[in-house]
């Protein structure tokens, strides 16, 4: 089981980001690999202007090092009235379909990336979501189409190191037969949970064969299934060079 530790939150001039994409593929997370991994992700986290929430316009983690912030990290809630989402894309090149799937992932740290600022957490649901990636680190993935539902969960339960798993089975077959080149997990905040300026941070995300989750009961929502994919592959495959 993959160890996360608290994270070290570092004091930096939050107006001082460059909005700019890296274009670059990011480093994927740090996870031990067993007979239970199918594939690592890579992590990072991207936030509105405070103004208008349903556009991404800059990063506060990516290998970029935005704010001198840590790579790899899945920011979630909000930065005063910035929404933050975090975000997670998968290679799919030589996967096969799966008999069982699951995104997991773990607690980082019960705040934000931002010490003094959004160090702290918010009581409220999270929802899970899944986008067509492209193995880049893109500000666009913060309002990528959703192709699929995956759940939502309540963090007031929620403590460091636990580790969520939620039923990507569907989803991830369904990406690979449509010979999809990536699939991105987004997590965002619910509608009607309200942060209060807080946020959680989450890493190691990580698709795996069994799910483990730890004291952690997961509330599914519906997961879309072929029809529902299929019908979005002609949009995806246009939109697939970012």
């Amino acid at each position: 089981m993959p160890v996360s530790v608290k994270a070290q939150t570092l004091v930096v001039p939050h107006n001082d980001y460059n909005s700019i994409e890296t274009g670059i593929t990011s480093l994927t997370d740090i996870v031990p690999l067993d007979d239970t991994v199918i594939t690592t992700g890579f992590t990072f986290s991207a936030a509105g202007d405070g103004f208008d929430n349903t556009v991404g316009t800059h990063f506060h983690s990516s290998t970029g090092g935005d704010f001198g912030n840590p790579a790899g990290k899945a920011e979630v809630g909000s930065f005063f009235t910035e929404e933050v989402r975090g975000l997670s894309e998968y290679n799919l090149t030589g996967l096969t379909t799966a008999s069982s799937a699951f995104v997991s992932f773990n607690v980082f740290t019960d705040g934000g990336l931002f010490s003094g600022d959004n160090d702290f957490p918010f009581t409220g649901n999270i929802d899970i979501v899944a986008y067509q990636g492209n193995d880049l680190e893109n500000i666009s993935d913060y309002q990528a189409s959703v192709i699929g539902n995956v759940g939502t969960f309540n963090t007031g339960s929620l403590d460091i190191g636990d580790t969520l798993s939620f039923d990507v089975t569907s989803l991830l077959n369904n990406a690979i037969d449509n010979d999809l080149s990536s699939l991105g997990i987004r997590l965002q905040i619910a509608s009607g949970t309200n942060t209060q300026g807080g946020a959680w941070t989450f890493d190691s995300f990580r698709f795996t064969t069994d799910d483990q989750s730890t004291d952690i009961v997961p509330e599914p929502m519906s997961i879309l299934g072929t029809g529902f994919v299929l019908a979005f592959v002609p949009v995806l495959k246009k939109a697939r060079h970012k």
